[in-house]
């Protein structure tokens, strides 16, 4: 069960999250959350293997997601989700957030 939600809100070439990912939870614990630049993660194939191998689920925020021209069929990984969505996924299913 995914415990702890890591927000990422910077591009692949500002930050590198999956260093900070690995020191605080394991890959079955960890969730991670992209929100405005952040989504580009999940576009780059190099980028987005990273991630599935640091949690068990990638979400990416559909407003941003399209705000930069993308969709859902777009995304190297992950899935695209409501703001609503992914709230009620922080809300119900994690005991912890992180903004890395």
């Amino acid at each position: 069960m995914v415990k702890t939600a890591f927000i990422v809100i910077r591009s692949p070439q500002e930050l590198d999250p999956a260093e900070m990912i690995r020191r605080l939870a394991g890959r079955e614990e960890a969730s991670i959350i992209l929100f405005e630049d952040g989504v580009y993660n999940a576009l780059q194939k190099e980028r987005a293997k990273v991630l599935d191998e640091v949690a068990a689920e990638v979400i990416v925020a559909e407003d941003d997601l399209r705000a930069r021209g993308f969709s859902g069929p777009d995304l190297k990984t992950g899935k695209a989700a409501s703001y609503d969505d992914i709230v009620d996924m922080i809300m119900e299913r994690t005991e912890r957030t992180v903004a890395v």
